[in-house]
């Protein structure tokens, strides 16, 4: 079976990206205006991911890229934002526990947008389990159009938690 892409790059990446001190969200390959994109959405443990975090990954990685892909492409590395997009099992695993908005391809219990805590990851069956409300609500990840963990940017006003300039680098 062939391999996607993505994988391919991530197994490629994955150690030299670790060892500038950040680590691989996910990768996405897209056509967009009729260009051929590559994009690599960062994180790290420690505070958030600048600009200037991706221009550093950006050099560091696009000779071994160019390696790999032999059309044109864009490449594009960023940072997760504030609402981190849950695209593969990993990033479930990872934002267990947090708050969660997702979208179905279709509905459930008459809804087709959810909201609530991720409770659970289970890898063997690719399902989760959220916690909307006082019940518990098993879905299938291949039943998910999109998913993201949720920032409630009014608590964190609210508590003074959030610098203004910080927010501006999203």
């Amino acid at each position: 079976m062939k391999r996607k892409l993505e994988e391919i790059l991530e197994q490629e990446l994955s150690n030299k990206i670790k060892n500038l001190g950040f680590e691989i969200e996910y990768i996405e390959n897209v056509n967009e205006a009729n260009q051929n994109i590559v994009r690599i959405v960062l994180d790290k443990n420690e505070g958030s991911v600048s600009i200037d975090d991706c221009e550093i990954v950006s050099r560091a990685i696009e000779n071994d890229i160019d390696k790999l892909i032999d059309k044109e492409y864009v490449l594009e590395v960023s940072s997760p934002g504030l609402e981190r997009q849950l695209k593969n099992i990993k990033l479930y695993k990872k934002y267990t526990g947090k708050e969660i908005f997702i979208k179905l391809f279709k509905r459930i219990n008459t809804k087709k947008e959810l909201i609530g805590i991720l409770n659970s990851v289970d890898e063997q069956n690719n399902t989760i389990v959220i916690k909307n409300d006082e019940e518990y609500i098993t879905l299938d990840i291949s039943d998910i159009s999109s998913a993201h963990t949720t920032y409630d940017y009014d608590e964190a006003l609210k508590n003074n938690k959030v610098n203004l300039n910080e927010l501006k680098k999203f």
